[in-house]
């Protein structure tokens, strides 16, 4: 029985770890991302063409930068092993 126990606790350690580990990944992309818009601006093509398909489903929807969707994009592949809709982009810059 305490090795199962011992085995639960090991498997929690290690994914409390790897979530932190994630967490400092996505906060790197989103620091770098923030430190060159001077230079490479606040949208790009693509946020442009997302925030554009959300906005025709989406009638109140928020326009949301390229760090912005770096960021939820980071965090949906990530750390929730999710899909990149204008939903859960919502939700995880909530």
């Amino acid at each position: 029985m305490s090795k199962i126990t011992l085995l639960i606790a090991f498997i929690c350690l290690f994914v409390i770890v790897q979530a932190q580990s994630d967490r400092h990944i996505c906060r790197r992309i989103v620091d770098r991302c923030e430190s060159r818009v001077a230079r490479n601006g606040r949208n790009n093509d693509i946020s442009n063409i997302f925030n554009e398909n959300c906005r025709r489903t989406h009638r109140n929807w928020r326009e949301i930068s390229r760090c912005e969707l770096a960021k939820a994009n980071c965090i949906l592949t990530l750390e929730r092993c999710d899909t990149l809709s204008c939903e859960n982009v919502r939700r995880a810059l909530a």
